[in-house]
């Protein structure tokens, strides 16, 4: 597809911000102002703006920019959503990213700068910043879609890019790890050709050994690159770029020993390493250009995980953790309910898919789903769903406990046997009792830090299990049709329309007073108490509005307080998340 010259700029402009914040962020990580503004998040020292000293005004334009940057990453989003295929999905992967991105700043400033944290945020900025070269790179030259590839050369690129992330995962390691000034010369360390035995020399010099075994990669691909340069539009630009900026890595890098650690070699290197990134992704791009066949592949069985369901549900299981460490949980807890989770959730949607895929062929909202639409076979869509299911019990045994493991298992089994097979065939109350399925994740989170269950997690529990039936009816009065011609008895199907409007209303109410029960029992504070209470409030008015609505507004009012649902489940999590960083 064909972008504009003004969503081309845009996509620029979102590239160019947020490089500007993360090289920002190297020169915060240079000086040791990551602190400047307190331990405080998103105020700096008590108020919006910060003191005189330079750290709170370095971190506070770091805090500034990546607030422009997450501004520039939702309007991008926004102007994607009548794009198809991978410039939409590129752009909306961004949104994600950027959030998580802020979560991690944010945490990493309440724990004082923990190693392992300011990893994971420098991570995650280079997949930030990655995916919106790799997008630049699609929409800059869409006549690449038909040119022809080698899988040789494509392997060497991609390859190369794995290489320079793991390579800037080590350098930050290694700065994390105070290991930086370990080595006052170049290019060995103080004049020792060998890996030094242990300590931090062993750990820098590991660094620059990995640096220069992909240097070879760099070079290879940037070559390898600029002899198709011809053939491939954009191939030889950016094999230009990557060589030129691979040399300029390797003096800034043989800088900071010999200006002996300066400041602006410091900040300078996570910034070239940076832009390298975002060449060498963006040479993947131009590499790697998939017959439709295959993306068309790939896209169906991410489809099969139903990520945006995925994506509410490991929110859930996230708050439940928070709350569980009543601030930051353990790192490898949370590695490990998120990884976890969204496999066993995943690995869930995928056994949906193919035991509900003769209800799907009859329904125009789900005909085109994979399997309904014969594009991937039954048994591949149960073999993803075991096998990912086998692999979080395994993630969450490993990384949390066994109680994770079997609640995960048991929220999977619960929805493939109870809701799937049984309940939603066969009776109106399927998606009162099937609700239980999704609301597990809570307890997921909360006994992966923990290890048992309390009153709290059973209680968040219970607000996902009485929020899932008016969000599910909610769309049921839109696609009441489709349900009728599969013979799904939902409740509108069965009750009519203004019943179903009527327990919606009675379920709204409820959430209320039990979302605040969090609060009674003392597990939340009074920012949770505040944001459930409003949060519930627009909640009931909608409810209200659907029951009032005649005919001709309810389908549109129903709409509306679907897309509600939605966010009202993300933003009650979020306040739990809020308010323990503020607790804490």
């Amino acid at each position: 597809m064909i972008c504009s010259a003004t969503y081309r700029r845009l996509v620029l402009a979102a590239l160019a911000i947020s490089f500007i914040a993360i090289a920002w962020g190297g020169l915060v990580r240079a000086t040791g102002s990551g602190m400047g503004c307190a331990d405080e998040w998103p105020l700096c020292q008590g108020g919006l703006f910060p003191d005189a000293d330079a750290d709170s005004r370095i971190e506070w334009i770091h805090r500034v920019l990546a607030l422009a940057d997450g501004a520039a990453v939702i309007a991008l989003a926004w102007a994607s959503r009548r794009h198809r295929g991978l410039t939409r999905t590129l752009a909306y992967a961004a949104v994600p990213l950027f959030f998580m991105q802020a979560v991690l700043g944010a945490i990493a400033v309440w724990l004082h700068l923990r190693d392992e944290w300011v990893t994971l945020h420098f991570a995650n900025a280079q997949l930030l910043v990655g995916t919106l070269a790799a997008l630049y790179a699609h929409v800059r030259w869409p006549a690449l879609a038909g040119a022809e590839r080698t899988r040789r050369w494509t392997a060497l690129i991609v390859g190369t890019a794995g290489a320079i992330f793991v390579l800037q995962l080590s350098g930050a390691y290694v700065r994390g790890a105070g290991a930086t000034a370990a080595c006052g010369s170049w290019p060995f360390c103080s004049g020792d050709l060998l890996l030094p035995a242990t300590g931090a020399p062993a750990l820098h010099m590991l660094h620059r050994y990995l640096a220069a075994a992909a240097g070879v990669l760099v070079v290879y691909a940037a070559l390898a690159a600029w002899r198709r340069r011809r053939e491939i539009p954009g191939a030889g630009a950016l094999a230009a770029w990557t060589l030129g900026l691979f040399v300029l890595q390797i003096a800034v890098g043989a800088a900071m020993p010999l200006t002996a650690f300066n400041a602006v070699p410091l900040a300078l290197h996570p910034t070239v390493a940076s832009a390298l990134w975002c060449a060498v992704v963006a040479l993947a791009v131009v590499a790697w250009r998939p017959p439709e066949r295959a993306s068309e592949a790939l896209r169906d069985v991410v489809a099969l995980t139903k990520p945006a369901i995925m994506s509410l549900l490991l929110l859930t299981a996230v708050g439940g953790a928070f709350l569980a460490a009543d601030g930051v949980p353990p790192l490898a807890a949370l590695v490990g309910t998120v990884v976890g989770g969204a496999l066993a959730s995943g690995g869930a949607s995928s056994l949906n898919h193919y035991f509900d895929r003769d209800i799907d062929e009859r329904m125009r909202r789900t005909r085109r789903r994979p399997l309904p639409a014969h594009r991937i076979p039954g048994g591949s869509a149960v073999a993803l769903g075991i096998a990912l299911n086998i692999l979080a019990f395994g993630v969450l045994l490993s990384f949390a406990n066994l109680l994770a493991a079997a609640l995960a298992t048991l929220g999977t089994l619960f929805y493939v046997i109870v809701y799937t097979i049984w309940l939603k065939r066969t009776t109106v109350q399927n998606i009162v009792v099937g609700g239980a399925a999704g609301a597990i994740p809570p307890l997921v989170g909360w006994a992966a830090v923990t290890g048992s269950l309390e009153l709290a997690p059973w209680l968040l529990f219970a607000v996902v299990f009485m929020w899932t039936p008016p969000h599910f009816w909610a769309l049921a009065l839109l696609i009441r049709d489709d349900y009728a011609r599969a013979g799904v008895p939902m409740l509108p199907v069965v009750k009519g329309d203004r019943a179903t409007a009527r327990s919606i209303l009675a379920y709204a109410l409820t959430l209320v007073p039990l979302s605040a029960a969090v609060y009674l029992i003392g597990a939340a504070g009074t920012v949770y108490l505040a944001a459930v209470t409003a949060l519930g409030v627009v909640f009931v008015a909608w409810a209200v509005r659907l029951v009032r609505a005649g005919d001709d507004r309810r389908r549109a009012v129903a709409r509306g307080l679907y897309l509600y649902s939605l966010l009202y489940l993300a933003l009650v999590f979020a306040a739990i998340v809020v308010d323990t960083a503020v607790r804490l």
